[in-house]
């Protein structure tokens, strides 16, 4: 008789977390054979362990049953080793280990540059829409816009019980103190107590009339002889000290004297001799003298003097014209504030354009690489965070740069000041308003103030296959480089970018396109 057992081992992967081994099923078959006479028939066959044996070992089958109840007990030797498999899928990450110790610290690093933050605009929102705030500076110099939604009107209350209110005591408080009111009630029913200050004493009358003489009064007696006057005199006479004496006096005679000339200085003159011509000259605006008071508001005089309803009269017309001046100066700002400051004083709120609106067509384009200048000159200072221009009846083909930019002018040389990034997009499409913001790359700022009266050019450049016709005003006569006024624009040909220093020495088309600001 003779038993053949197959084994198959299962297959078997190690993996440490950094290596994968995999071990293939194996097949193992173990022959027992018996040239034996015929034995018993048996009954059963199980398997009962199967033991791993060392690599390169025997293999070995012992039967731990019996002749007719087999159970065979396998040891198997250790494959050799397999071939490294494939890399396994990243198994799942395990939990987190426990905290390791403090390191040491670090050295201090160097001081870092302040960042800086300031407030940009602050916009009102529809009610019930989202806040806003968005950053149109950089990390390092944030520039904050806010929106903010209108808050939703309340529901009307109901209907307060009226007030009332009663007048209480009245009391006088001693000549300059304070004067005084409490509320001696309740906030709805209110009972004020006043405390009125006695006036101050008021400055003495003129004399009065003199009354009627009384009746004689009966006749008194003879008093003692009185110190001081002496008896005696004559008319003409006065009483004279005759020293510092109390009371010694006498009666004197004055001696009368002549006079025999009289002199004036300045503006006052005499004819002299004993009985002279006194005069005052006129007065002039270098000399002094008389002058004549004068009512008049509208004379030319300069020896005239004003009298104070003359000067009431002046200062009254003089505010009536500060408020005529001030409500002028108001309904201007109104019409220019937030609108547009600019050379022709168009465009929407919180915008300045270059030129009027309803003047505006489609010029004809520039050459590809051509930088060319808008000049803008603003009625206030303005501060500006976008630029815009907008396409004509032609849109850009195949463009490689588009970028807007600003320029200060001295003679004929343009300073850059402040730009946008290049943006391809723009001038994709005919008769579409472009706006981009100010870019900081490059050290540019992301806002540039303009200064009232003075001279700017909002520039723009394409690069392209087909270049854009921009929105402007035509059929202005042409100027020299030095002579620009309001509209008129510079165009330097054969530039791959904005440059920071360019030349006008082109002359300009005449017409000018229409830029924004805002």
């Amino acid at each position: 008789m003779s038993v053949s057992v197959s084994v198959t081992k299962q297959t078997v992967t190690i993996d440490d977390g950094r290596d994968v081994v995999t071990v293939s099923p194996v097949t193992q078959t173990v022959s027992v054979a018996s040239t034996g006479p015929q034995g018993a028939t048996v009954v059963s066959v199980a398997v009962g362990t199967t033991t791993t044996g060392a690599p390169g070992g025997t293999a070995s089958v012992t039967n731990s049953g019996s002749s007719t109840a087999g159970t065979f007990n396998f040891t198997i030797p250790q494959g050799p080793q397999g071939a490294t498999g494939a890399a396994g899928a990243a198994g799942a990450t395990g939990a987190t280990g426990a905290t390791g110790a403090t390191g040491a610290t670090g050295a201090t690093g160097a001081t870092g540059t302040a960042a800086t933050i300031s407030v940009g605009t602050t916009t009102t929102l529809a009610a019930g829409s989202a806040a806003t705030v968005a950053n149109v500076g950089s990390s390092a110099a944030g520039t904050f816009n806010f929106g903010i939604p209108q808050g939703i009107a309340g529901s009307a209350g109901a209907a307060g019980a009226a007030a009332t209110i009663a007048v209480g005591t009245t009391t006088t408080l001693p000549a300059g103190s304070a004067a005084t009111v409490s509320n001696t009630g309740s906030s709805s029913a209110a009972v004020f107590a006043f405390g009125i200050p006695q006036g101050a004493a008021g400055y003495a009358g003129a004399t009065g009339a003199t009354g009627a003489t009384g009746a004689t009064g009966a006749t008194g007696a003879t008093g003692a002889t009185g110190a001081g006057v002496v008896v005696g005199g004559t008319a003409g006479q006065v009483l004279a000290k005759i020293d510092s004496t109390d009371y010694n006096t006498q009666w004197s005679t004055l001696s009368t004297g002549t006079v025999t000339s009289v002199t004036g200085t300045g503006a006052i003159s005499s004819t002299g001799g004993t009985t002279p011509a006194i005069s005052i000259a006129d007065a002039t605006t270098s000399v002094k003298g008389a002058v004549t008071l004068s009512d008049s508001t509208s004379t030319t005089s300069s020896v005239l003097a004003a009298t104070p309803t003359a000067v009431k009269s002046a200062y009254d017309r003089g505010s009536t014209g500060v408020t005529n001046a001030a409500t002028a100066q108001a309904t201007a700002d109104a019409a220019v504030a937030g609108t547009a400051y600019g050379t022709s004083q168009f465009g929407s709120s919180g915008v300045i354009g270059s030129h009027p609106l309803f003047v505006l067509t489609a010029n004809s384009n520039v050459a590809s690489g051509s930088i060319t200048h808008s000049r803008l000159i603003p009625y206030k200072n303005f501060t500006v965070s976008n630029i815009s221009f907008t396409s004509g009846t032609i849109a850009n083909t195949a463009a490689t740069l588009v970028r807007f930019g600003i320029y200060t002018r001295s003679g004929t040389t343009f300073t850059l000041v402040a730009r946008t990034a290049s943006d391809t997009s723009i001038f994709s499409a005919a008769s579409t308003k472009y706006t981009r913001a100010l870019d900081t790359t490059g050290g540019y700022p992301a806002t540039y103030t303009l200064t009232a009266g003075t001279e700017y050019w909002i520039t723009y450049i394409i690069v392209a296959t087909t270049v854009a016709n921009i929105l402007g005003a035509t059929g202005r006569t042409s100027i020299a480089a030095n002579a620009a006024t309001g509209g008129q624009h510079y165009a330097q040909t054969s530039q791959s970018d904005l440059v920071a220093s360019s030349t006008g020495a082109i002359q300009n088309t005449g017409g000018g396109f229409y830029a924004e600001v805002s």
